[in-house]
């Protein structure tokens, strides 16, 4: 009984963690808090494009969509379609939607 006890928790702390680190694979980095490091990460950028990534950021605000990044400095078509896939645009609060 208390082997039992023992693996149903195991089990249950396993999909636990395993469905939150899933979720936030499948949810994206967002792009207005990711750091340097993480958005150099991303398939399609690198060390140069995570840096302007962030020069923008500073400059203009927050990203309001993923398209946005097309406004980048260096940033490509190519480089851009690759991104997407694992990026994210958070809602900026206070911030009005054109859409």
């Amino acid at each position: 009984m208390k082997n039992a006890l023992s693996s149903a928790l195991a089990l249950a702390l396993l999909l636990t963690f395993s469905s939150v680190s899933f979720a936030e694979d499948e949810a994206g980095l967002n792009v207005n808090t990711a750091t340097q490091q993480e958005l150099a990460a991303v398939p399609g950028l690198n060390e140069d494009l995570a840096k302007a990534i962030l020069e923008y950021r500073e400059e203009m605000g927050d990203f309001m969509s993923i398209d946005e990044l097309a406004d980048v400095p260096g940033m490509t078509k190519d480089a851009l379609k690759q991104a997407e896939q694992a990026l994210r645009v958070d809602a900026i609060s206070g911030a009005e939607c054109n859409c």
